[in-house]
This record gives structure tokens, C-alpha cells and sequence, in this order.
């Protein structure tokens, strides 16, 4: 898969200080380094949602299509002058599409549901105690959706009445914090490396001489850590390049227990959080 590269003499030729705030997000970026991070760091966000979609059919396909097609041209030299424009539309298709993952995932569920209700009806399903059993892990399941094993027309039933418009902001971070917490929950053990950054680590509030060990998630894609302190677990992004390069552009969130929600520590809020945060306060204040 093509990534964004940043070969171009516009990055070479710019003065930041000069040029840099009228081309670039600032509250995204100080630097040229920082720009090109955080383009290339949604992007690939971008791809893995889209990886985790299940086939679709009618509207919704098309819809899906196009999102594929519009994030693959992105996979190619980027010039300064275009590099606003990239990360914005970048971060509104990683909302579109975080939302239509998670509409799928609630109507795979209702499906699910739905066929349990009719293999009881019918008296085919397994004896009640199997049934049971059956139920309780239907439920602890209920995220996951079948993607490939659904036909198109099922695929239809699912989707196509799917409007990402008509999540609220905080339906959107719901679905970005449950996506937080599956990355927590799969990461790979063999991966454990410490954190060296102490800035990183001031961060947490971890001690000096606390056991601070991050993890991939089992879907890499580059920037995401899995940060284990004592008991406590942190979902945070851009630690490999605070390590590896030096850039502080990073972000910190910590879990709620083993549960789906998640607390801003530090760094750069994600843009969902903020959405949602804005939303909150404006009915509070309605």
C-alpha cells in the first residue's frame, strides 16, 4: 500500500516561521516534521478503518468505494502548499468512516439477534441451557460483525440505510473509544518494549522508577502504543516518533478499568473527543 511521501522541494524550500501558520493546522503541527507526521499518521487511521468494514451493497457500497478510492490518492507526493487541505479532509473521512463502522456493527448485532429470535420461534435452536449459553456469548460478542460471511443483500439490509450525518458527536467518540479498547485488548504480549521517554512518561505521572512497557496493537499501524503502567493501561499514539525522532506531537488517553471509555491525559486531544466535548457544552449551555 502506497503511503504519503513528503519529496517535494516545497518542504525543503518553506520557512516555517514565516509561512508555516498560513498553510498548516496550527493546533496540529509547529513544525515541518510535526505536518508530515500528522498526515501520514491519519492516513494510515483512515486505511485501517476502512479495512475493518464489512462488504456493503446499493448506496452504501458506492459510498465505500469512493472513500477507498478518495484515501488511496492520498498514497503520493504531497506538497506543502496542499498539505492543509490533506489533513483536514483527512481527519472528516476518519469521522465518516468511524461511524459507518460503527452503524455496521449495530445492525450486524440487530441481525444477529434477529436470527436467534427466529431459530427459537421455529424450535430448532439447542436444548435451553445451550440456548442460554448461546445467548450469553452472543452478547459478549456483540461488537464484532460477521463482514465477509453476510451476501450482498444482507450486506444491504444492513447498510444502506446508514447515515453518518445522524450520529451525534458523541455517538462518534463511543464508537472511536470501543475501537480504543479493542486495540488495548489485542495487543500482542511478545512486542513489550520500555518506555524510554521521559517526557512521555512525566506525561502519565508515573513514577521514575515505575515499570512503564508499550505494546503493538495486533493492527499496527505505526503510531499506536499500548502503555502499561502498575494496573493501569493507556491507549496513546505517536510515542514511536517522540522515541525515534524526537517530535512531541503525541497523544495520551487512559482507560477506565478494562472498560470502553477512555480519559484525555495528555498531548493532542483526538478530534472525536473534542467534537464530542463541543457538543456537550453547547446543550449544556442551550
Amino acid at each position: 500500500m502506497a503511503k504519503p511521501n513528503f519529496h517535494d522541494r516545497s518542504w525543503q524550500e518553506i520557512d516555517w516561521d514565516t509561512w508555516g501558520p498560513q498553510f498548516s493546522i496550527v493546533d496540529r503541527a509547529s513544525s515541518v516534521g510535526e505536518l508530515q507526521n500528522g498526515i501520514a499518521t491519519r492516513y494510515m487511521e483512515v486505511q485501517d478503518l476502512l479495512s475493518q468494514l464489512p462488504p456493503h451493497a446499493g448506496r452504501a457500497h458506492a459510498l465505500v468505494a469512493a472513500w477507498r478510492a478518495e484515501v488511496n490518492g492520498y498514497g503520493r507526493t504531497v506538497v506543502f502548499s496542499e498539505s492543509t487541505r490533506v489533513l483536514r479532509r483527512l481527519d472528516e473521512l476518519h469521522g465518516q468512516v468511524t461511524a459507518q463502522l460503527q452503524a455496521a456493527r449495530q445492525a450486524a448485532k440487530a441481525a444477529r439477534k434477529a436470527r436467534q429470535r427466529a431459530l427459537l420461534a421455529s424450535g430448532t435452536a439447542p436444548a435451553r441451557a445451550g440456548g442460554q449459553a448461546a445467548h450469553r456469548s452472543s452478547d459478549a460478542d456483540s461488537d464484532d460483525f460477521e463482514g465477509m460471511r453476510h451476501s450482498a443483500a444482507t450486506s444491504r439490509q444492513r447498510s444502506d440505510d446508514a447515515n453518518p450525518g445522524q450520529q451525534t458527536a458523541a455517538m462518534r467518540w463511543a464508537a472511536v473509544q470501543a475501537q480504543m479498547a479493542r486495540e488495548c485488548d489485542g495487543c500482542i504480549p511478545d512486542s513489550a518494549k520500555p518506555v524510554t521517554a521521559r517526557q512521555f512518561k512525566a506525561a502519565m505521572e508515573a513514577p521514575g522508577d515505575a515499570v512503564v512497557e508499550q505494546f503493538q496493537p495486533a493492527r499496527d499501524n505505526g503510531m499506536v502504543r499500548i502503555v502499561v503502567a502498575g494496573r493501569r493501561q493507556f491507549w496513546t499514539t505517536g510515542l514511536p516518533n517522540l522515541e525515534n525522532l524526537g517530535i512531541a506531537r503525541f497523544s495520551i488517553y487512559r482507560r477506565d478499568g478494562n472498560s470502553r471509555r477512555f480519559e484525555y491525559v495528555a498531548g493532542i486531544p483526538r478530534p472525536e473527543d473534542t467534537a464530542a466535548q463541543r457538543e456537550a457544552a453547547e446543550r449544556g449551555s442551550g
